[in-house]
């Protein structure tokens, strides 16, 4: 094999073993088991600030409309859940309120994500 065919060959198995790599680690795109809140971000605009709000105190527009208001994710309270409580709440719904379950709508890594983004929040 000459030396351009094995260069071709190295560079190649290089990015199949970055497309692999991206393809296991999930969306995160960080390492395995590495919560990224900045991608957490991402989902919580995109899933949870129409109800919590943009910096998650439960203060957005439609809040004014549902009763009881959302959660503040900011307060000690939230804040003092454990992650698989919170991961509960997410998953399944709070009964009697407009916090509906998102069973099936985010892999365990966004899951991971959205949960470092809400510990992230700060008063």
């Amino acid at each position: 094999m000459a030396c351009a065919d094995r260069m071709k060959t190295v560079v190649l198995g290089g990015f199949l073993l970055i497309a692999a790599d991206i393809l296991i680690s999930g969306t995160s795109g960080g390492v395995q088991g590495k919560e990224s809140h900045e991608v957490g971000k991402k989902i919580y605009l995109e899933s949870c600030q129409n109800c919590h709000g943009p910096t998650g105190k439960g203060d957005s527009d439609m809040a004014a409309y549902l009763t009881p208001p959302p959660a503040n994710l900011v307060a000690k309270s939230t804040q003092a859940k454990t992650d698989a409580q919170l991961r509960k709440i997410i998953l399944e719904g709070r009964p009697g309120t407009a916090m509906t379950g998102y069973e099936g709508a985010f892999e365990e890594a966004q899951l991971a994500d959205l949960l470092a983004y809400i510990r992230s929040l700060k008063p």
